[in-house]
């Protein structure tokens, strides 16, 4: 029998438990209170306020004690360090950009009502968000950030300066460099915010001897913020909103740079089965190339159910885990407790690893299903792939991309995730999510690479392994069924009709492989992580086409003469601008080229490399175009930066026989000066047509070509290769006098005669008065010289 004295004792130990228990809740519950009043403070002075006023108002009603403990609260409240220390509002709620979202734990409420007025909400059908704050979901989200005391004005302060997704960001590379648009290559284009970033801040005073715009009612920043919805009422505050979110941005850097000897990710030798540098490793050592953390007070620990969260996450029909506790992966917390992700590198940086990180893009149909981009199913194929996307996000994760499927045309906001109908207005959902592999799926692959080590390394994935010569190349014929046939059709689809695609090969070559992966890696480090890469066409002469893929694409085998971009490699944007560099025959010849296009300034005809970048004296530009603000034509210098990755192989379709008219002697004698396609200009180059009427060849009796085509196609240099007439008999000139009926009868029946062009040693043909169907301007070859190609019209009549 226990004595009485320990049963009292045990009573009184339980008693003093519960009581210590109730105090705790009741603090913890003071504390949230005085968090709430701040935050309600805070958003009537604009969201920020001196830490010694702050406290000034509020050490009267409320102990030192719990104020002192509410701004620990880093979620809600950033402290600066500057002298005066100011303390600015900040929570992790963000909007929701679903109209109707299950199991979401974000604020259902429309932007624009947010904001101010929604112009929906008087329309007879009315706004498709919700206009109700206190909806029973948002009361609930409101309670669990501790927001329920704010208004609605109050809310839009502290929503406008923590959610990334309401504001476009500062356009850092317009911060960068001289000039009227710095290093921003968008220019006018650019969709961030184009304001002096040192204004903003508070160190620059926004004197003449700064270029850059002080004023957020400037025509481009105006432009900007209202495309993104900011209400003109509201653009008058956005100095101090920006103001804020630096000082948010600027705290979470230094916490993250605090917290970057926690490591941040898995380390891919570990994996692999090595790493040499041990404990010393600044990466993850992790068996999985994932890892699910929750932060706890000393620090990350690992989730019990690391696999099945995974496997939550990669299935984009899911916000959130299964299990007692769910993982919500729109605001990555589970409970009151902050979530990450660890992961290995994604797969597009680093191509030559096993394990590396695949990431798909998807995006919801109107049926709610989630459709991964460049799968065509019952819905028309994306001009780009999730491959191409997961490039483009790694390079800016806040760009936004233009694209078509089938006959419409499309733009992705990689900030909002956002992909709208440029013609319609529909938007939908996009998301971003891993492949899964099971713990078992590492396993196979790890034993695999070690099989095919000495074969497969540094290739991409979806080669044929089997067909990779060690030195040389091997093209492989794609069947007309797969994903990348159906990609590479369609992108060459989009500007060419009236064409037969006879055969589309990927060219495996391992040699060049490597070259363009240690090019695309220099270029990442020299741009702060971008590389720009894009595919391009590149026409050619079919007896260039095996060299090509041995040796890649180089201008310094060709001629130079009269480039308009500089002298280097060309490559168009659009297939139908390269089509006129191909054989002219029926079949002909194009590559798709993986090109490193990296920062870009419009071209010059004497640039035989590119120019410096603006107020630098060593770094250059990586390439030249013909337009910044829109780029068809791209111009590489280093064959570096070339990958020859597909071959076009394609027929005309109704090519009729050519008419041949035979004209005047004298007419190449005195009229003409006989030249290449090389230099001529691009708008009196013309497809094959289906007229009788059309005169395709005419075959001069005496005529000399010079500086015939040399090297791999006339693209890649563009040269102006000039023939010139022997000199004529001028006995048979006076013999040979035109009969001007027969011209008279050629006009009615041909039309105007404008141009005589040789393409490498072919028969001389004649163009009419027709404009190719290119869709963009072509550049003139000769601009600012009087050729003498054309006609003397006098004997046309």
């Amino acid at each position: 029998m226990q004595p009485k004295f320990c049963i009292v004792s045990i009573s009184l130990s339980y008693t003093e438990q519960h009581r210590l228990h109730r105090a705790q809740v009741k603090r913890n519950s003071a504390v949230m209170q005085t968090a709430a009043l701040i935050n309600r403070i805070l958003c009537a002075h604009d969201g920020r306020m001196e830490l010694e006023e702050l406290c000034g108002q509020l050490i009267g009603p409320v102990l030192k004690d719990e104020v002192e403990d509410a701004l620990k609260d880093t979620d809600m409240f950033v402290i600066t360090s500057e002298e005066n220390k100011v303390v600015v509002a900040k929570t992790k709620l963000r909007l929701c950009r679903a109209r109707d979202c299950q199991g979401c734990s974000n604020l259902h409420l429309c932007k624009k009502y947010l904001l101010g007025d929604c112009p929906f909400e008087k329309e007879r059908r009315g706004c498709r968000f919700c206009h109700d704050l206190y909806s029973g979901h948002n009361v609930s989200v409101l309670r669990q950030h501790n927001l329920l005391e704010l208004d609605r004005t109050e809310l839009s302060v502290i929503l406008l300066q923590s959610d990334n997704t309401l504001l476009p960001p500062v356009c850092f590379t317009y911060n960068k460099g001289r000039g009227e648009y710095g290093h921003c290559p968008d220019k006018e284009a650019c969709r961030r915010l184009h304001v002096c970033q040192n204004y903003i801040r508070g160190t620059c005073d926004g004197s003449a001897r700064c270029s850059r715009c002080h004023d957020f009612f400037e025509p481009h920043p105006v432009k900007t913020l209202q495309a993104k919805g900011i209400p003109s009422q509201l653009i008058g505050s956005m100095l101090t909103v920006y103001k804020n979110i630096l000082a948010v941005w600027d705290a979470n850097r230094v916490n993250t740079s605090a917290s970057s000897s926690e490591k941040s990710d898995i380390c891919l030798f570990n994996i692999k089965g090595y790493c040499k540098q041990g404990n010393r490793c600044r990466q993850v050592h992790f068996h999985l190339p994932y890892k699910w953390e929750s932060r706890e007070r000393h620090g990350w620990k690992v989730l019990p159910d690391n696999e099945e969260t995974e496997r939550a996450f990669c299935d984009p029909n899911k916000t959130y885990s299964d299990g007692a506790e769910p993982v919500y992966f729109d605001t990555m917390t589970q409970g009151f407790a902050e979530v990450r992700r660890l992961s290995t590198l994604s797969s597009v940086l680093n191509p030559t690893f096993i394990l590396t990180t695949t990431w798909i893009w998807y995006w919801e149909d109107e049926n709610g299903n989630w459709i991964k981009y460049g799968n065509n199913g019952t819905h028309h194929s994306s001009s780009i792939t999730s491959e191409d996307l997961e490039s483009k996000y790694q390079e800016d994760n806040s760009a936004t991309i233009q694209f078509t499927a089938g006959p419409h045309s499309y733009e992705l906001n990689m900030q909002d995730m956002i992909q709208s109908n440029q013609q319609i207005g529909t938007k939908r959902l996009v998301r971003r999510r891993p492949l899964f592999l099971t713990t078992e799926d590492v396993q196979k692959i790890k034993r695999s690479q070690k099989e095919f080590s000495g074969h497969s390394q540094n290739l991409p994935r979806h080669w044929d392994k089997t067909k990779v010569p060690e030195i040389g190349f091997k093209r492989v014929p794609l069947r007309n069924t797969t994903d990348e046939f159906r990609r590479i059709f369609e992108l060459f689809s989009q500007t060419m009709s009236g064409f037969s695609v006879r055969r589309i090969e990927r060219v495996q070559n391992r040699s060049l492989w490597s070259v363009f992966q240690w090019q695309a890696d220099v270029l990442r480090k020299k741009n702060a992580g971008k590389e720009n890469k894009k595919l391009l066409f590149h026409g050619t002469l079919s007896r260039h086409v095996d060299a090509i893929c041995q040796q890649n694409i180089d201008w310094r085998i060709c001629g130079v003469h009269g480039t308009a971009y500089g002298k280097g490699s060309y490559f168009a944007r659009d297939a139908s601008y390269s089509h006129s560099y191909t054989d002219q025959s029926e079949t002909r010849c194009m590559f798709v080229c993986r090109v490193l296009v990296g920062e870009y300034t419009t071209g010059h005809s004497s640039h035989v490399r590119p120019p410096l970048m603006d107020g630098e004296d060593t770094i250059f530009f990586d390439s030249c175009v013909n337009d910044i603000n829109n780029p068809s034509i791209f111009v590489v210098f280093e064959k570096t930066q070339i990958y020859p990755e597909y071959f076009i192989q394609y027929d005309d379709l109704h090519v009729s026989t050519p008419t041949l008219i035979q004209p005047p002697p004298q007419v190449f004698s005195s009229a003409l000066t006989l030249h290449s396609a090389h230099r001529m200009p691009f708008n009196q180059l013309h497809r094959p047509t289906t007229s009788g009427y059309f005169a395709s060849a005419l075959k001069p009796e005496h005529h000399n070509l010079t500086g015939a085509s040399r090297g791999f196609g006339s693209m890649t240099s563009l040269a102006n290769l000039s023939t010139h007439a022997n000199a004529p008999d001028t006995t048979k000139q006076q013999n040979s006098r035109p009969r001007r009926s027969n011209m008279r009868n050629a006009t009615r029946r041909f039309g105007s005669l404008t141009n005589l062009s040789v393409h490498d040693g072919a028969s001389p043909t004649l163009s009419l008065h027709s404009r190719p169907q290119t869709g963009f301007p072509q550049p003139n070859t000769r601009q600012g010289t009087k050729s003498s190609t054309m006609v003397n019209q006098s004997w046309v009549v």
